[in-house]
């Protein structure tokens, strides 16, 4: 079997954009995160040991990736971009996504990153322990905070950026 993990790549891209878009400020920092990620992929595609599901280890990349960038530049983490959505937004739809990227924007950057893994792209609780590299209680505990405060306020609570109990 003639397996080439690079071939496995290009079904992520917007997974990773996405969660890109999570972690920096402006869309074209995404991109340059995700250029990042896949050519550090590429390079390290010898350390790779489940060819089945690459996803994973690639989100892993990507946040060790700008956990670095951070520490070296101490860039302004900022706004969240919910992309490629599976089906074009009803009218109705498309003004509660606005709503849900408001109250997204608000939320500090622990709980949009939990919220992106876990509810968004659809990983485990230890999938995204292994990849933020925490425990997966703290998963837990994160995922139900950043749910309590993303339906606060969208019910129309006022809460600042970041808060957590």
């Amino acid at each position: 079997m003639n397996f080439r993990v690079e071939d496995q790549f290009a079904v992520h891209i917007p997974a990773l954009q996405r969660f890109a878009r999570t972690l920096t400020s402006a869309p074209d920092l995404a991109d340059d995160l995700v250029q990042d990620c896949l050519e550090r992929a590429i390079r390290k595609k010898s350390l790779f040991r489940s060819p089945a599901n690459p996803r994973a280890w690639l989100f892993k990349i990507m946040h060790n990736l700008h956990r670095n960038q951070v520490v070296q530049k101490r860039p302004h983490i900022g706004s969240v971009e919910l992309v490629d959505a599976a089906e074009p937004p009803r009218q109705l739809a498309a003004s509660e996504l606005n709503d849900v990227k408001a109250a997204m924007e608000m939320l500090s950057q622990e709980h949009k990153q939990i919220l992106m893994l876990v509810a968004v792209e659809g990983l485990s609780y230890k999938e995204a322990a292994q990849i933020l590299g925490i425990q997966k209680g703290t998963v837990m505990s994160r995922l139900a905070r950043a749910r309590d405060q993303l339906r606060s306020i969208m019910n129309g609570d006022q809460q600042t950026r970041g808060e957590t109990r």
